[in-house]
């Protein structure tokens, strides 16, 4: 689901000039759907941001009181929490003075154009995003501190969710930071009996492989967005959740009724390792998968 950065950094101007900075990477990671997440720490110096050919939300995960942006009409500072949106083909210039990290969302003008037709069945051609700097905004603080930050980029699991975040988070910009926003979107009930049939029998044939939301919603012939929603009121919960319990209901089978070991379940049940299985087995069963295999054992 994810692809190297080679693949991407043609189209990942700002990254590239962080990357040649002062500026630490601490996890990344791009998704097939073209658009990626960065979480970066840093600070000292002075970074130049010209014309890129991409947006690039930027949100202050910690510190940053003694970073600013110089403008004509003088420094504006930042700190923790503050949201700042460059758009495609902007300028900027940003001093570091003391240690702070952020993340990083980028994306592209075809994925904010699409969006808005898909969503919203409107033209999106002269779409344009705002620019802003060190603004409040609670959505964005909630959607990444409780949804993309805690998850683990590296699992193909995980990253069902960070796609449908990223959904989540262009709608917000289409709906709040956009110059003539796009307010009411296109109505959505459930999926039919179908494709709710359809989407489930795909799910357990690929438990063990990585698939991504796009695998999901063109089995529907819908957009991520609209099937992320309609999904979500066919099944009360996430495409996410349903595909870890579907992955944990896998495993407790094959703990009850077979000898593999741990690592083997894991990787036969999609998880990106045991201890993910772990983790995950006994946020929802409340044991350990040992300890529930010893349990199914008990005569």
């Amino acid at each position: 689901m994810a692809k190297g950065l080679a693949e991407n950094n043609k189209n990942r101007q700002v990254y590239d000039v962080l990357q040649s900075n002062t500026a630490q990477l601490q996890s990344d990671v791009f998704l097939d759907n073209g658009m990626g997440v960065a979480l970066w720490s840093n600070s000292h110096g002075t970074t130049v941001y010209d014309k890129p050919n991409h947006h690039t939300l930027s949100y202050y995960v910690q510190g940053g009181k003694n970073t600013k942006r110089s403008t004509r009409g003088g420094d504006i500072y930042g700190g923790q929490d503050k949201l700042c949106l460059m758009p495609i083909n902007h300028r900027s210039v940003w001093h570091y003075a003391d240690p702070f990290s952020f993340f990083h969302f980028y994306f592209e003008q075809s994925h904010l154009q699409a969006f808005a037709e898909q969503v919203f069945d409107k033209e999106g051609r002269h779409i344009e995003l705002k620019e802003r700097t060190f603004t409040d905004d609670p959505f964005v603080n909630q959607l990444i501190r409780q949804n993309m930050l805690p998850l683990d980029w590296t699992s193909t699991t995980d990253q069902l969710m960070l796609s449908h975040a990223q959904q989540m988070m262009l709608l917000h910009l289409v709906r709040q930071h956009c110059h003539e926003p796009f307010k009411k979107a296109l109505p959505t009930g459930g999926l039919s009996p179908v494709n709710q049939r359809r989407v489930m029998d795909y799910i357990e044939a690929s438990l063990s492989h990585s698939f991504t939301l796009s695998d999901l919603a063109a089995i529907s012939q819908l957009s991520d967005f609209h099937f992320a929603r309609m999904f979500k009121v066919s099944f009360g919960c996430t495409p996410h959740q349903y595909v870890l319990e579907q992955r944990v209901k896998r495993a407790k089978t094959l703990l009850s009724q077979s000898e593999f070991s741990l690592s083997d379940i894991s990787a036969m049940c999609g998880f990106s390792s045991q201890q993910h299985l772990s983790q995950q087995f006994k946020q929802r069963v409340g044991f350990s998968p040992a300890s529930y295999r010893r349990s199914q054992n008990v005569r």
